[in-house]
């Protein structure tokens, strides 16, 4: 004998399964700048962050010494390096940011949202101003 609820279950688990949709949106070796991504050793961390630019506001120089990923919810952002260079990301982009290169980012055209993901470990900081004592370690 056929049990009714295994029967609805059954059809309710294809129905929703019929109408999940993946989209990759990144796979890549690579920084935005081309450099290579590389882990620390240690015991693993994974911290997700919404990050918040008023209209025109710009961070501080800064970097991550652990593999960062950036996806921008909204808004127009500019980042620059240390060295002057610049790129552009807007609403959907998705990249991993610069690994221990200093940089800075700016909201251009209004505010910016964007959720960071850092690929880290308990031991080491997932961001470091390009002016504190630790940069020296973290940062080139």
């Amino acid at each position: 004998m056929v049990n009714l609820k295994t029967v609805i279950l059954t059809l309710i688990c294809s129905l929703a399964i019929s109408t999940v949709n993946a989209q990759e949106l990144l796979k890549t070796t690579k920084t935005w700048e081309g450099g290579k991504i590389e882990y620390h050793k240690g015991t693993a961390e994974v911290t997700s962050e919404r990050v918040t630019l008023k209209a025109g506001a710009m961070t501080p120089f800064h970097c991550h010494p652990v593999p960062t990923l950036a996806y921008i919810e909204k808004g127009h952002l500019e980042v620059e390096t240390n060295t002057g260079k610049k790129v552009h990301f807007r609403q959907g982009d998705s990249f991993v940011e610069v690994l221990k290169t200093v940089h800075r980012g700016r909201a251009i055209d209004g505010p910016v949202e964007i959720v960071v993901f850092y690929a880290g470990v308990t031991s080491a900081p997932n961001m470091v101003l390009a002016d504190s004592d630790e940069a020296a370690k973290y940062c080139h």
